[in-house]
């Protein structure tokens, strides 16, 4: 057997890093429990939409037309749409939603702990360092933020190590790649904008540090540049179209946190530091580590500790964050939560770690035996909270914890409890909905709540209209015993096209409220309104110029592969 671990490490590795995913689903895959966290509801209903959108054949990259109450409003187009399609396609091979928390969890698990082992071989970390790293960086809250809460910002940390490959030659040969650092930022950028941001962030202080101490500056600028335009070019489906629809609509800003202050590590937000609960001894092993000037550490490592530092310290109250939220900045509106920081923080941190680890080769501090032992730890500690609350939710006499913005709108907790293992998904977005205005269209800058006037007029309201996808298009039916004007629960952008009984509407024949909601004047009798999205002329350049560019980069990536063997 010793000789097998000996002879085959990867394979063992690997099979360690699935064997560790399974340990840590099992107790939801065993008790059969659900957790429907703050966010679910909102993913759930991004996921749902476009797996409709495949099952049938009827892409809409834009409105939404089987998920978010059919109000054709718009979300993915401006949140991860490619990401949005790679969940789709698991909510397509997911019987349930059930079965989606287990295979995406499984995913996640699985995404984090290759991208964190890959990442730790390629700056040559021993190789069973690397899989106690990886292992251990799955049972993370930045990972388990996913599983908990179905906070999509899980997600974008998983793939991190991964994105940040490429600066490995950026600091070892003073070069910067362009094919894998722009595919590298393009990929999270395709996730999450503002994770996107905080990779940029990272990688800034890496290409300063390189640009100050090479002599080929002009070279790195060059690459540097040729960067940001193959950046562009792999991302046209996000940004152009997204430039388009705030060019055509002024939409509603993202949530303005208020209470910033009460969002931090060192308030209420402590949680992303106690899994598992030594976390923060690690922090201070690695701050008190790199201080040790016994060791002349590698630049890549003080480079990481620094940014570890300073990721830290934004998540905390150390920042004046009480006084921020009072200017009601646009760019705070984007960061909503400073815990958001720590997650780069804690990915680092590891990386950090394991890095240092090579320096203290031998010291009672990198024994394997300890390492094991902290995994153990983290593992028991994740199991055990995963199944308090398969227990709870089984124990409950309610099936989704309602909050703020809630509506539920089926009576028999147990007949909801049903709906989470039932093939047929949309009886959950049915029975539990919220009230979300992100991308909305603002038509006034009145005070009345957004969340109360969606809640209330597309929630509410839907249940009096007959709802479905004909042709490609969105039909809405009613029955009317008057010839007055009546609000429909659909949203308008500038480019939605409606046709009320067969005539094409104008603005001038239909009136639109606070967040876009549609009043038309009815007729007695049958009323169909037909909804439908008038896509930009370039639309299908911005989908079709990504996949040129990275099917040329693939090509390019072969061909230098192989005159690199044939050599």
């Amino acid at each position: 057997m010793l000789s097998f671990f000996k002879k085959y490490p990867l394979y063992i590795q690997i099979f360690l890093i699935l064997f560790a995913s399974l340990i840590l689903i099992f107790p939801q895959l065993y008790l059969r429990g659900v957790i429907i966290g703050s966010d679910a509801i909102f993913h759930y209903n991004r996921f749902y939409d476009v797996s409709e959108q495949i099952k049938n054949g009827n892409y809409q990259y834009f409105i939404s037309m089987y998920g978010f109450q059919q109000s054709g409003r718009i979300i993915n187009a401006l949140y991860g749409p490619l990401f949005a399609y790679f969940q789709g396609i698991i909510v397509i091979i997911s019987k349930s939603w059930f079965q989606y928390q287990i295979i995406s969890n499984f995913i996640l698990y699985n995404i984090s702990g290759f991208s964190m082992l890959i990442f730790l071989k390629k700056i040559k970390v021993n190789g069973w360092i690397s899989a106690g790293f990886s292992i251990f960086f799955m049972t993370t809250y930045p990972i388990q933020y996913w599983i908990d809460q179905q906070g999509l910002s899980a997600w974008p940390a998983a793939i991190l190590p991964l994105c940040m490959i490429p600066l490995i030659k950026l600091i070892e040969e003073k070069k910067l790649s362009i094919i894998g650092t722009s595919v590298a930022i393009s990929a999270m950028f395709q996730v999450h904008v503002l994770s996107t941001i905080f990779l940029v962030m990272v990688y800034f202080f890496f290409f300063i540090y390189s640009f100050l101490t090479t002599d080929k500056k002009k070279s790195l600028l060059k690459e540097l540049i040729i960067s940001i335009f193959s950046f562009l070019l792999l991302t046209t489906n996000v940004w152009v179209n997204m430039i388009d629809v705030y060019l055509g609509n002024k939409l509603v800003p993202p949530f303005l946190n208020e209470h910033m202050e009460n969002n931090t590590i060192t308030a209420n937000s402590s949680y992303w530091i106690e899994y598992p609960k030594f976390l923060p001894v690690l922090f201070a092993v690695l701050f008190c580590g790199i201080l040790n000037k016994k060791y002349k550490f590698e630049p890549f490592l003080k480079i990481i500790v620094a940014i570890v530092a300073l990721f830290t310290i934004l998540s905390t109250n150390f920042i004046p964050w009480k006084f921020l939220s009072s200017l009601e900045n646009p760019i705070l509106g984007l960061i909503q939560f400073p815990f958001r920081f720590v997650i780069t923080s804690i990915v680092l941190l590891l990386i950090g770690l394991a890095i240092m680890m090579r320096y203290y080769k031998g010291a009672r501090i990198t024994n394997p035996f300890y390492l094991a032992i902290l995994l153990c730890l983290s593992l028991v500690q994740i199991n055990y909270m995963n199944t308090s609350k398969m227990i709870k939710w089984h124990q409950s006499d309610t099936a989704v914890n309602t909050r703020v913005n809630s509506f539920v709108f089926e009576d028999d907790e147990f007949k909801m409890k049903n709906q989470l293992f039932s093939k047929d998904k949309q009886e959950l977005l049915l029975s539990f909905q919220k009230s979300t205005p992100d991308y909305l269209p603002l038509y006034n800058d009145d005070k009345i709540s957004r969340y109360g006037t969606y809640g209330d007029e597309i929630i509410q309201n839907n249940h009096f209209f007959e709802k479905s996808v004909v042709n490609g298009k969105l039909q809405v039916t009613w029955k009317s015993h008057s010839n007055k004007s009546i609000k429909i629960p659909i949203i308008k952008y500038k480019r939605t096209n409606l046709i009320l009984n067969g005539n094409s509407l104008s603005d001038e024949d239909f009136d639109v409220n606070t967040i876009g909601v549609v009043t038309v004047n009815q007729v007695k009798g049958e009323n169909k309104l037909i909804v439908s999205y008038n896509n930009p002329w370039f639309f299908s350049i911005t989908i079709i110029i990504p996949c040129i560019v990275l099917l040329f980069f693939i090509i390019v990536t072969l061909i230098k592969k192989y005159n690199f063997h044939s050599s």
